[in-house]
């Protein structure tokens, strides 16, 4: 599991779920566009549920290790949907300083 904090709010989801949307951010980012997306979360009573989150070139996102949970969401299709629409966003890409794979979890099925 992990937080992404957004705008003074911590948001709980899976560990890949949050992995993408940095990902996806960073591709808004370097195209100057945003996009409102629904993120799946978990909520303070552990249920699955989701969130708008507005992220762009002026989002200001971190993402940090929460504690394992057996109930972490994965969301394949999501990942699918975010890496998609990053490659309909616009040419050019995020630098890539740590070579990490992008978008992991979006497995073609």
């Amino acid at each position: 599991m992990k937080y992404i904090h957004y705008d003074a709010n911590l948001i709980l989801t899976g560990d890949l779920i949050a992995d993408a949307v940095v990902d996806y951010a960073a591709v808004l980012g370097a195209n100057a566009r945003t996009d409102a997306i629904t993120v799946p979360i978990v909520g303070d009573d552990g249920s699955v549920s989701s969130a708008l989150v507005l992220i762009g070139p002026a989002s200001e996102l971190t993402v940090t290790v929460a504690p394992d949970d057996e109930l972490e969401p994965e969301d394949p299709a999501f990942i699918r949907r975010l890496r998609d629409a990053a490659r309909r966003a616009g040419p050019a890409g995020p630098v890539n300083a740590d070579d990490r794979a992008h978008f992991r979890g979006a497995d073609d099925r």
